[in-house]
């Protein structure tokens, strides 16, 4: 039944809050036993959106309200351009388009492609002209954020969407997000360990909210 992602909790902090913000209004559409059968054996391009903002709330960042956001900006530039940190959607993509040949039994094509813009219309036009379906991942949210106690921690946040568009109707039959709330697993400490060694803890805190997002979007997008 459709519904919504539910909404960061609010003990979590001020720059989860800010790094999430815009995402909360994803809708939930999960594929039943009606679509599986109408996707299975059919053509299923694989299309990846351009991208959000990388941010790092920064502690006197956050007292500085909407006047510290381009500090927040230009900080999470700064560590992706010198770091080499890459947007996780198109191993998100990846691993949902597995799952879709494996256990749905669609034929996923080969390459990914890449769209512009999050526009239903741009992204049917990006894709291979034999796709019958487009499985569309977007990185909507990711960043460093700021806990509240201490305020010198930091964690990783990272929050994407996945659809699967009919490429000839350019209706979205399926959709689901991974909007993360903190649960403990994540790192939770000072910004310079997490730059240290090339960011290496970023990569890797990265690698690991992006693992949880597939769980939640096989269950809430694919039905599996």
């Amino acid at each position: 039944m459709p519904g919504r992602v539910q909404r960061l909790p609010r003990l979590a902090m001020v720059a989860a809050a800010v790094l999430l913000a815009g995402c909360t209004t994803i809708e939930t559409a999960t594929m039943g036993d009606d679509l599986a059968a109408q996707v299975r054996g059919q053509a299923v391009a694989i299309v990846v959106e351009p991208p959000a903002t990388f941010g790092v709330m920064l502690t006197h960042a956050i007292g500085l309200g909407p006047l510290g956001m381009p500090e927040v900006v230009e900080e999470g530039q700064r560590l992706v351009t010198q770091n080499h940190i890459v947007d996780p959607a198109d191993d998100v993509a990846g691993v949902l388009g597995d799952a879709l040949a494996g256990q749905r039994g669609a034929i996923v094509l080969p390459t990914h492609a890449q769209a512009r813009s999050g526009d239903v219309k741009a992204i049917v036009a990006a894709a291979p002209p034999q796709a019958r379906y487009v499985l569309d991942v977007a990185t909507l949210s990711w960043g460093i954020g700021n806990l509240p106690v201490p305020r010198s921690n930091y964690f990783v946040a990272y929050v994407a969407r996945a659809r699967l568009i009919d490429a000839r109707t350019k209706a979205i039959v399926a959709e689901a997000g991974c909007m993360q709330a903190p649960d403990g697993s994540e790192f939770n400490g000072a910004y310079a360990d997490l730059q240290a060694n090339n960011a290496l803890l970023v990569k890797t805190e990265l690698a690991a909210r992006a693992d949880r997002c597939v769980r939640f979007l096989k269950r809430d997008l694919l039905g599996l």
